[in-house]
Protein backbone atom coordinates (compact mmCIF):
# COMPACT_ATOMS: atom_id res chain seq x y z
CA UNK A 1 0.00 0.00 0.00
CA UNK A 2 1.73 3.56 -0.50
CA UNK A 3 0.11 6.94 0.76
CA UNK A 4 -2.42 7.78 -2.23
CA UNK A 5 -4.12 4.72 -1.01
CA UNK A 6 -4.44 6.03 2.84
CA UNK A 7 -5.34 9.36 1.54
CA UNK A 8 -8.26 7.85 -1.12
CA UNK A 9 -9.34 5.64 2.08
CA UNK A 10 -9.50 8.33 4.18
CA UNK A 11 -11.71 10.76 1.71
CA UNK A 12 -14.13 8.01 1.33
CA UNK A 13 -14.12 7.59 4.90
CA UNK A 14 -15.25 11.08 5.58
CA UNK A 15 -17.38 11.63 2.96
CA UNK A 16 -19.03 8.77 3.42
CA UNK A 17 -19.50 7.67 -0.64
CA UNK A 18 -17.54 6.58 -3.35
CA UNK A 19 -19.12 8.36 -6.46
CA UNK A 20 -18.33 11.89 -4.28
CA UNK A 21 -14.85 10.80 -3.02
CA UNK A 22 -14.37 9.89 -6.71
CA UNK A 23 -15.36 13.50 -7.78
CA UNK A 24 -13.28 15.27 -4.59
CA UNK A 25 -10.41 13.34 -6.29
CA UNK A 26 -11.73 13.66 -10.36
CA UNK A 27 -11.03 10.26 -10.62
CA UNK A 28 -13.76 7.75 -12.10
CA UNK A 29 -15.66 5.76 -9.62
CA UNK A 30 -14.58 2.58 -10.79
CA UNK A 31 -11.05 3.45 -10.21
CA UNK A 32 -11.77 4.45 -6.90
CA UNK A 33 -13.34 1.43 -6.02
CA UNK A 34 -10.84 -0.65 -7.67
CA UNK A 35 -8.30 0.73 -5.01
CA UNK A 36 -10.39 0.15 -2.53
CA UNK A 37 -10.97 -3.76 -2.81
CA UNK A 38 -7.00 -3.60 -3.25
CA UNK A 39 -6.06 -1.99 0.02
CA UNK A 40 -9.02 -4.26 1.34
CA UNK A 41 -7.27 -7.20 -0.16
CA UNK A 42 -3.88 -6.22 1.23
CA UNK A 43 -4.82 -5.75 4.75
CA UNK A 44 -7.05 -8.80 4.97
CA UNK A 45 -10.26 -7.20 6.19
CA UNK A 46 -13.49 -5.14 5.05
CA UNK A 47 -13.41 -1.64 6.30
CA UNK A 48 -17.01 -0.80 5.21
CA UNK A 49 -20.40 -1.63 5.60
CA UNK A 50 -22.13 -1.24 1.96
CA UNK A 51 -25.76 -0.49 1.01
CA UNK A 52 -27.08 0.38 -2.11
CA UNK A 53 -26.65 4.31 -1.66
CA UNK A 54 -24.05 4.76 0.79
CA UNK A 55 -21.22 2.97 2.67
CA UNK A 56 -19.99 3.16 5.99
CA UNK A 57 -17.14 2.77 8.02
CA UNK A 58 -17.18 -0.79 10.11
CA UNK A 59 -15.50 -1.09 13.74
CA UNK A 60 -12.33 -2.87 11.56
CA UNK A 61 -12.38 0.74 9.23
CA UNK A 62 -12.73 2.82 11.83
CA UNK A 63 -9.76 0.87 14.01
CA UNK A 64 -7.89 1.57 10.50
CA UNK A 65 -8.67 5.40 10.12
CA UNK A 66 -6.71 6.03 13.74
CA UNK A 67 -3.95 4.23 11.89
CA UNK A 68 -4.50 5.93 9.05
CA UNK A 69 -4.77 9.79 10.01
CA UNK A 70 -1.93 8.98 12.61
CA UNK A 71 0.21 7.34 8.87
CA UNK A 72 -0.87 10.53 7.23
CA UNK A 73 -0.05 13.67 9.83
CA UNK A 74 3.42 11.52 10.15
CA UNK A 75 4.52 12.03 6.04
CA UNK A 76 3.49 15.75 6.18
CA UNK A 77 5.42 16.40 9.13
CA UNK A 78 8.42 14.31 7.65
CA UNK A 79 7.72 16.76 3.87
CA UNK A 80 7.45 19.89 6.45
CA UNK A 81 10.25 18.98 8.42
CA UNK A 82 12.49 17.92 5.45
CA UNK A 83 11.35 21.16 3.52
CA UNK A 84 12.17 23.21 6.10
CA UNK A 85 15.93 21.73 6.37
CA UNK A 86 16.52 22.45 3.17
CA UNK A 87 15.71 25.69 2.81
CA UNK A 88 17.25 26.42 6.49
CA UNK A 89 13.62 27.68 7.54
CA UNK A 90 12.06 26.79 10.89
CA UNK A 91 8.61 24.64 11.17
CA UNK A 92 6.55 23.68 13.37
CA UNK A 93 3.90 21.68 14.36
CA UNK A 94 0.65 23.26 16.44
CA UNK A 95 -2.17 21.30 17.81
CA UNK A 96 -5.40 23.64 18.59
CA UNK A 97 -8.20 22.06 20.84
CA UNK A 98 -10.48 24.86 19.44
CA UNK A 99 -10.76 26.29 15.73
CA UNK A 100 -11.60 29.88 17.43
CA UNK A 101 -8.50 29.37 18.85
CA UNK A 102 -6.63 28.20 15.66
CA UNK A 103 -8.37 31.04 13.47
CA UNK A 104 -6.56 33.21 16.18
CA UNK A 105 -3.06 32.54 16.50
CA UNK A 106 -2.23 31.00 12.93
CA UNK A 107 -2.79 33.75 11.04
CA UNK A 108 -1.48 36.53 13.38
CA UNK A 109 1.84 34.26 14.33
CA UNK A 110 2.49 33.72 10.69
CA UNK A 111 2.03 37.64 9.89
CA UNK A 112 4.84 38.23 12.95
CA UNK A 113 7.03 35.31 12.32
CA UNK A 114 7.16 35.13 8.21
CA UNK A 115 9.99 32.86 8.00
CA UNK A 116 7.93 30.25 10.62
CA UNK A 117 6.32 27.41 8.76
CA UNK A 118 3.31 26.29 10.49
CA UNK A 119 1.77 23.19 10.33
CA UNK A 120 -1.30 23.42 12.31
CA UNK A 121 -4.47 20.79 13.08
CA UNK A 122 -7.31 20.52 15.09
CA UNK A 123 -6.76 17.86 17.74
CA UNK A 124 -9.70 16.53 20.67
CA UNK A 125 -8.22 13.70 21.54
CA UNK A 126 -7.06 13.22 25.30
CA UNK A 127 -3.58 11.94 24.40
CA UNK A 128 -2.48 14.50 23.48
CA UNK A 129 0.50 14.58 26.00
CA UNK A 130 1.75 11.15 24.70
CA UNK A 131 1.46 13.16 21.35
CA UNK A 132 3.75 15.69 22.80
CA UNK A 133 6.23 13.16 23.86
CA UNK A 134 6.38 11.29 20.78
CA UNK A 135 6.99 14.40 19.20
CA UNK A 136 3.78 14.48 16.83
CA UNK A 137 3.24 17.99 17.48
CA UNK A 138 5.42 20.74 19.02
CA UNK A 139 3.02 22.38 20.60
CA UNK A 140 -0.29 21.80 22.04
CA UNK A 141 -2.99 24.67 23.01
CA UNK A 142 -5.50 22.85 24.86
CA UNK A 143 -7.69 24.45 27.76
CA UNK A 144 -5.36 22.55 30.89
CA UNK A 145 -2.15 22.33 31.75
CA UNK A 146 -0.28 18.96 31.12
CA UNK A 147 1.38 17.26 34.24
CA UNK A 148 4.38 15.68 33.02
CA UNK A 149 8.17 15.87 34.07
CA UNK A 150 9.13 16.71 30.59
CA UNK A 151 6.61 18.89 29.51
CA UNK A 152 6.20 22.27 30.50
CA UNK A 153 3.27 23.98 30.39
CA UNK A 154 2.49 27.84 30.46
CA UNK A 155 -0.88 29.93 30.79
CA UNK A 156 -1.58 31.85 27.12
CA UNK A 157 -5.08 33.64 26.41
CA UNK A 158 -8.45 33.45 28.13
CA UNK A 159 -11.37 32.44 26.07
CA UNK A 160 -15.32 33.00 27.13
CA UNK A 161 -18.39 31.85 24.97
CA UNK A 162 -21.56 34.20 24.46
CA UNK A 163 -24.81 34.00 23.27
CA UNK A 164 -25.70 36.01 20.49
CA UNK A 165 -29.21 36.90 21.18
CA UNK A 166 -32.05 39.18 18.84
CA UNK A 167 -32.92 42.12 20.76
CA UNK A 168 -36.26 41.16 20.32
CA UNK A 169 -35.51 37.75 22.57
CA UNK A 170 -36.35 37.87 26.12
CA UNK A 171 -33.00 36.74 27.03
CA UNK A 172 -31.46 40.43 25.62
CA UNK A 173 -32.11 41.47 28.96
CA UNK A 174 -29.87 39.25 30.75
CA UNK A 175 -26.48 39.89 32.01
CA UNK A 176 -24.88 36.32 31.97
CA UNK A 177 -26.63 33.29 31.79
CA UNK A 178 -25.98 29.73 32.05
CA UNK A 179 -26.63 27.25 29.30
CA UNK A 180 -29.29 25.23 31.54
CA UNK A 181 -31.56 28.31 32.12
CA UNK A 182 -32.31 28.48 28.03
CA UNK A 183 -36.09 28.23 27.45
CA UNK A 184 -36.58 25.34 24.64
CA UNK A 185 -35.73 27.49 21.39
CA UNK A 186 -33.03 26.55 18.26
CA UNK A 187 -29.61 27.14 18.76
CA UNK A 188 -26.88 27.54 15.58
CA UNK A 189 -24.04 25.60 16.26
CA UNK A 190 -21.69 25.60 13.08
CA UNK A 191 -20.25 21.77 12.16
CA UNK A 192 -16.61 22.85 13.53
CA UNK A 193 -15.70 21.04 16.33
CA UNK A 194 -13.76 21.70 18.87
CA UNK A 195 -13.47 22.18 22.67
CA UNK A 196 -16.35 24.59 23.33
CA UNK A 197 -18.76 22.72 20.59
CA UNK A 198 -18.17 19.06 22.28
CA UNK A 199 -18.88 21.09 25.94
CA UNK A 200 -22.16 22.99 24.95
CA UNK A 201 -23.40 19.75 23.26
CA UNK A 202 -22.61 17.52 26.57
CA UNK A 203 -24.11 20.33 28.54
CA UNK A 204 -27.02 20.59 26.63
CA UNK A 205 -27.88 17.12 26.22
CA UNK A 206 -27.31 15.96 30.37
CA UNK A 207 -29.15 19.81 32.05
CA UNK A 208 -31.19 21.42 28.98
CA UNK A 209 -32.44 18.64 26.56
CA UNK A 210 -35.27 20.95 25.36
CA UNK A 211 -32.64 22.97 23.45
CA UNK A 212 -32.53 22.25 19.83
CA UNK A 213 -28.86 22.32 18.86
CA UNK A 214 -28.88 23.54 14.72
CA UNK A 215 -26.08 22.03 13.03
CA UNK A 216 -24.79 23.32 9.57
CA UNK A 217 -21.76 24.06 7.81
CA UNK A 218 -20.11 27.54 8.91
CA UNK A 219 -21.27 29.48 5.74
CA UNK A 220 -24.86 28.50 6.35
CA UNK A 221 -24.61 29.10 9.85
CA UNK A 222 -23.33 32.40 9.39
CA UNK A 223 -26.49 33.34 6.66
CA UNK A 224 -28.93 31.50 9.87
CA UNK A 225 -27.50 33.89 12.12
CA UNK A 226 -28.33 37.35 10.25
CA UNK A 227 -31.33 36.03 8.54
CA UNK A 228 -33.26 34.51 11.38
CA UNK A 229 -34.01 35.11 15.06
CA UNK A 230 -32.16 31.96 16.35
CA UNK A 231 -29.82 31.83 19.55
CA UNK A 232 -25.94 31.48 18.11
CA UNK A 233 -22.50 30.88 19.88
CA UNK A 234 -19.36 32.79 20.03
CA UNK A 235 -16.49 32.83 21.54
CA UNK A 236 -13.98 35.84 22.52
CA UNK A 237 -11.32 34.65 20.16
CA UNK A 238 -13.57 34.76 17.36
CA UNK A 239 -15.27 37.85 17.19
CA UNK A 240 -12.97 39.22 14.61
CA UNK A 241 -14.47 36.09 12.00
CA UNK A 242 -18.27 36.66 12.46
CA UNK A 243 -20.36 39.39 11.35
CA UNK A 244 -24.13 38.55 13.53
CA UNK A 245 -25.74 41.65 12.11
CA UNK A 246 -26.63 45.00 13.92
CA UNK A 247 -29.73 43.81 15.71
CA UNK A 248 -27.87 41.21 18.05
CA UNK A 249 -26.51 41.17 21.62
CA UNK A 250 -23.84 39.03 23.17
CA UNK A 251 -24.09 37.74 26.72
CA UNK A 252 -21.49 35.76 28.64
CA UNK A 253 -22.23 32.12 29.69
CA UNK A 254 -21.57 31.39 32.97
CA UNK A 255 -20.86 27.37 32.98
CA UNK A 256 -17.33 27.40 33.85
CA UNK A 257 -16.29 24.94 31.38
CA UNK A 258 -17.15 27.94 28.29
CA UNK A 259 -14.58 29.91 30.61
CA UNK A 260 -11.45 28.41 30.08
CA UNK A 261 -7.69 30.04 30.07
CA UNK A 262 -5.86 27.97 27.34
CA UNK A 263 -2.44 26.69 27.83
CA UNK A 264 0.77 26.71 25.54
CA UNK A 265 2.28 23.15 26.26
CA UNK A 266 5.84 21.73 24.81
CA UNK A 267 8.45 19.38 25.39
CA UNK A 268 11.07 21.23 27.26
CA UNK A 269 13.82 19.38 25.52
CA UNK A 270 12.51 21.10 23.21
CA UNK A 271 11.83 24.70 23.94
CA UNK A 272 14.51 26.47 21.55
CA UNK A 273 12.54 25.00 18.51
CA UNK A 274 9.38 26.60 19.79
CA UNK A 275 10.99 29.72 21.10
CA UNK A 276 9.77 32.14 18.52
CA UNK A 277 6.09 31.08 19.18
CA UNK A 278 6.95 31.52 22.65
CA UNK A 279 7.93 34.98 22.62
CA UNK A 280 5.03 35.90 20.17
CA UNK A 281 2.42 34.45 22.54
CA UNK A 282 3.64 35.99 25.39
CA UNK A 283 3.23 39.52 23.82
CA UNK A 284 -0.09 38.79 22.86
CA UNK A 285 -1.21 37.45 26.51
CA UNK A 286 -0.39 40.72 27.64
CA UNK A 287 -1.79 43.09 25.48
Amino acid sequence: MDATQLEYFKIIAETGSLTKAAEMLHISQPAMSAMLKKLEEELNAQLFDRTPNRISLNATGEAALVHVGNILRDIEHLKADVAALSQKSPSLSIAFCDPGLRWFCVPRFSLACPDVKVNDELYEKSDIAEQLLNRAFDIAIMPEAIQSTKIQSISFLDDHVFLSIPFENKLADKESIYLEEIPAQPLLVPQIGGYFIAQMEKIISEKNPQVSIVKNEYNITQHLIRTTNFLASISTLSYDLRNDGTDRIRIPVNNPELNVTYHISFLKSNKEKVRKFLEWAKEISTL
